[in-house]
């Protein structure tokens, strides 16, 4: 057994009773610090302890839900979108801290998931690296070798049984979470989390993920600014995604980071262009905007570098009329056009007519907020500014609007907005941040202008 075997998992805990027996203790371990916080919120006063305590303990459930791997941390994850309109902010907080720190599962067990899905022949073609080169909370990706072309492969292999935990683990987070009093029982919430359960489905589904990579593959292929791996057919099943290898850079990378203010500018701007495009033209999104499924390709050239896009699993269809109103909102922030905004937000279902102006003017003010990068420089506050240039981290936009949409949702007018609604905003913000992330600076409108109806 290599040393890299006697570091890794050999089996996650499948069974429905095995994951609800761990999540069962979970959920007594939390029980316990609630109650003691409960008595001495009862007896004490002061107030900040109180606030304090309450996130030690949020963190605390959220830390053990990370420990149980599998897709409780792909729940906890997806939930996160959610959380600031569902969860105590304590939770929310806790929520959006929960990363994919799980551990690789040893070559041994992901040989034979691949022994499984690929017969002897195919198998035989490459020659894969044992190491794995990244993990996450549902599979991981191992390098490979086509041997008769020498062509560099990326082979994305579920781990065994994962996708048979979906239900249980889901079943049990959310009985947890009421039993706790983390979530109120009470809320008509099922739709909501019925959606998350299809989208886990989803992202297990590798050829579903393989259909949606061959979309964008297609769509962008002649687009000079962005790279999307191409999909290996025969080395692919419904439980192993095989694409050609894309070198790249971390966004984060040093060596991006170093790049001219110019040429970091036009990464920005193709950032931005692909949200548009997803939105605009596709009606399609990946709506994942974790940092690590956008990475850079540097031209040494200097003339033009691109962005590699990877993991498509979060590929979602925006419904027709949500999509036509989400332009138009988008379109009207432009222009600063309130009463379309208004109006947008009532077809969607988030505001109502009926509802006090000032709550209406109040979340009219956070979508026009949110366009501010995409209307002239010259109109952006001037904190924003950068000799002219819209400076996408210094103006910290998506705290600014992550502030005031807290703020708004704990209105006794607020609406739960459509789940489309959340998943095309948690990407604009993503994408914003991402941009923030290369300290690009430019002026976003005659980005958006291509997009506006003619």
């Amino acid at each position: 057994m290599s040393s890299n075997d006697e570091k890794s998992l050999h089996r996650l805990k499948t069974g429905g009773l095995a994951r609800r027996l761990e999540l069962s203790k979970v959920g007594l371990r939390y029980g316990s610090r609630a109650l003691r916080q409960s008595l001495r919120e009862r007896f004490g006063h002061d107030e900040e302890a109180a606030l304090a305590q309450r996130r030690q303990n949020a963190a605390f459930f959220i830390d053990e839900l990370g420990k149980l791997k599998g897709s409780v941390v792909k729940i906890g994850q997806v939930m996160a979108t959610y959380a600031d309109y569902l969860l105590p902010p304590e939770v929310a907080e806790a929520l959006h801290s929960l990363e994919d720190n799980t551990p690789p599962m040893s070559w041994r067990a992901m040989r034979k998931v691949l022994e499984a899905e690929l017969d002897a022949v195919r198998l035989s073609e490459l020659e894969i690296d044992e190491a794995p080169l990244a993990a996450a909370s549902l599979g991981q990706v191992h390098l490979a070798e086509q041997r008769n072309t020498g062509d560099t492969l990326c082979i994305k292999v579920q781990y065994p049984g994962v996708a048979q935990t979906i239900d249980a683990d889901f079943q049990a987070v959310m009985a947890l979470l009421k039993l706790s009093r983390l979530m109120d029982a009470t809320r008509n919430i099922d739709d909501w989390f019925g959606d998350i359960r299809l989208l886990l489905h989803k992202e297990v589904d590798y050829e579903q993920e393989r259909r949606d990579l061959d979309f964008a593959f297609e769509q962008l292929c002649n687009e000079p600014r962005y790279v999307v791996p191409r999909n290996y057919a025969r080395y692919s099943t419904r439980r192993v995604l095989t694409m050609s290898y894309e070198a790249s850079l971390p966004m984060a990378a040093p060596e991006v980071a170093g790049l001219s203010q110019g040429r970091r500018n036009e990464l920005g701007k193709a950032l931005l262009r692909l949200f548009l495009i997803e939105l605009f033209q596709w009606r399609r999104m990946q709506t994942d905007p974790n940092f690590g499924n956008y990475r850079v390709r540097i031209d040494p050239d200097g003339e033009r570098d691109k962005l590699v896009l990877l993991d498509f699993g979060a590929m979602r269809l925006l419904p027709v009329t949500f999509a036509e109103r989400f332009c138009e909102m988008m379109v009207a922030a432009f222009h600063r056009d309130r009463e379309a905004f208004r109006q947008c937000s009532i077809d969607l279902g988030f505001m109502k007519a009926d509802f006090p102006e000032a709550v209406l003017d109040n979340f009219v003010d956070i979508g026009i907020d949110i366009a501010e990068p995409l209307r002239p420089a010259a109109e952006a506050p001037a904190e924003a500014l950068d000799d002219g240039l819209y400076n996408w981290r210094r103006s910290n936009l998506p705290k600014r609007i992550a502030k005031r949409a807290v703020a708004a949702s704990i209105s006794t007018y607020f609406a739960l907005p459509p789940k489309d609604f959340l998943y095309v905003m948690r990407k604009l913000m993503g994408v914003y941040a991402l941009i923030a992330q290369l300290d690009a600076r430019f002026d976003g409108e005659p980005v958006f202008r291509e997009f506006l109806p003619g």
